[in-house]
């Protein structure tokens, strides 16, 4: 039963909990709107995405032209890509390019700090946006109030969600493309999101911020180091090299990270070595603080030189921009061996590849020392569930019957005794292949392990020299049948000398 005033709750008995008090829609706080300073320019490596934006803000800054031929503003467009891509950042640069209102709020909001007044928030948002002649209403993380009704995992399905949500689609419907109003939204898992939110007449267009390729990534650096000091001059190419996969919010804090330890050795400008190991802090995570024994150390050797052997001997993988032994917490999600240029398509060739450079550390250790050890689990995680991707998702086994059982990208998982046969066929083969190139360059191997184990870093330009000449340009296509033996370990487990 509502109270008849506001603040007015009846107590409760001694059976009945206080019932929920709830803000009234009028006393719900206003929402400012405020004016972006950023601009197009101010965004680099995003170009794709920028252009799709251009022809928005033309309409926004001059709707006559637009008009006189019916053209109208879309009702509202979806940017989704991964995490730190800029999606945000686009949104605040529209807004600044075109000067209008912005109104920037989480979608979240709608549903955690004002709990059971979501719709209302809607209405009021809304309600603010179409007093101005032109504004934009920024929706963050979408998929917080706007997830799959028919949901069952939870994510979506309640009163208070579909309240929200039905409001959402009310006021999208209301919303007339010649208002001079535009609709923003952004997430990271548009597969999450209710289909009525994506039927033309809502979203009419839908972005994909990507994450940058080299000479984006290389921009982004430029971008942020232009206003901070460097004692020489760096090649942001071969740092953008370096960085492949990553996001502009990583690369943002790369740069920041270099001018943190500068600060912090009390220096007055960043220097190269503060820059690499920024690097190195961002792909791997800081450095463990444990001292490591003798043998510990030439284990951590021969595994990653078995690692940096194949990465050069190989066709279709990433040569990461350095090797090292030191260990850097967890850094499972940004193993230099797991991760690559990202790409939309690849072939069972290059897939193959990639197995048997993740198994190289493994296959080292059971070349040189007989055994197996657990510095090995992390490779075999991304092996495995790369061989599952390749078995249940593309069918490159020839096995169709198992092709539609994966989860997606999301731990997949496999139907049956057969699908794990597969398996376990793919990475064992891909193990057999590593440990037979490796016993067949065992010269180069060693001496690798030995510098390794001496310096702990190698860098990317040095490998090469240490593999061999003419190494990177006669690297081995791995479409041959699998290798017909397996090495047996062909090393002495410890070789005099590589510890100084």
């Amino acid at each position: 039963m509502v109270p008849a005033s506001v603040g007015s709750v009846p107590s409760p008995t001694r059976d009945e909990e206080p019932p929920l008090l709830l803000v009234p829609p009028r006393h719900l706080p206003a929402l400012d709107a405020h004016r972006s300073k950023l601009r197009f320019s101010d965004v680099a490596g995003l170009d794709h995405a920028i252009e799709e934006l251009r022809e928005v803000a033309d309409y926004l800054s001059d709707p006559g032209r637009f008009q006189a031929l019916g053209a109208e503003l879309p009702r509202g467009i979806l940017l989704h890509g991964p995490p730190g891509c800029g999606k945000t950042l686009l949104a605040r640069a529209l807004a600044g390019e075109t000067g209008v209102a912005f109104y920037s709020i989480s979608a979240a909001s709608f549903v955690e700090q004002y709990v059971g007044l979501g719709a209302a928030r809607v209405r009021q948002l809304f309600d603010q946006a179409k007093k101005h002649p032109r504004s934009i209403i920024f929706l963050d993380e979408l998929d917080a109030v706007g997830r799959n009704r028919n949901d069952s995992s939870g994510g979506g399905g309640g009163v208070e969600f579909d309240h929200t949500l039905n409001q959402l689609l009310v006021e999208l419907d209301g919303f007339e493309g010649s208002s001079g109003a535009l609709i923003l939204a952004a997430t990271n898992r548009p597969e999450l999101l209710d289909p009525a939110l994506l039927r033309p007449g809502r979203f009419d267009r839908r972005i994909r911020v990507e994450p940058p390729d080299c000479e984006g990534r290389q921009r982004i650096l430029e971008l942020y180091a232009r206003d901070r000091p460097f004692s020489d001059p760096v090649d942001w190419a071969r740092v953008a090299g370096q960085t492949a996969g990553l996001v502009p919010a990583e690369l943002a804090n790369i740069v920041n990270e270099a001018a943190l330890l500068a600060g912090r050795r009390h220096r007055l400008a960043i220097s190269s070595a503060d820059l690499e190991e920024a690097c190195t802090r961002q792909l791997s995570g800081t450095s463990g603080t444990y001292l490591i024994d003798e043998d510990t150390r030439w284990l951590l050797a021969v595994h990653e030189a078995g690692h940096a052997l194949l990465s050069q001997l190989l066709r279709d993988v990433q040569v990461p921009p350095r090797i090292s032994i030191l260990g850097r917490g967890d850094s499972f999600d940004k193993s230099v061996w797991s991760s690559s240029e990202p790409r939309e398509i690849l072939t069972k060739r290059e897939l193959i590849a990639r197995l048997i450079l993740l198994l190289g550390g493994r296959a080292a250790e059971l070349n040189v020392f007989g055994d197996p050890s657990t510095q090995a689990g992390d490779d075999l995680a991304h092996a495995a569930s790369l061989a599952r991707r390749m078995v249940a998702r593309w069918a490159m086994t020839g096995r169709f019957d198992l092709a539609g059982t994966s989860s997606g990208d999301r731990a997949p998982q496999i139907e049956g005794s057969a699908g794990g046969e597969e398996v376990r066929r793919l990475v064992a083969g891909a193990e057999v292949r590593a440990r037979t190139i490796l016993a067949d360059n065992r010269p180069s191997l060693v001496r690798v392990a030995r510098v390794l184990a001496e310096r702990e870093t190698l860098p990317a330009e040095e490998l090469a020299g240490l593999c061999g000449e003419g190494v990177s340009t006669t690297r081995l296509n791995v479409a041959s049948s699998a290798p017909p033996t397996v090495p047996v370990a062909v090393f002495p487990a410890r070789v005099p000398g590589a510890v100084s």
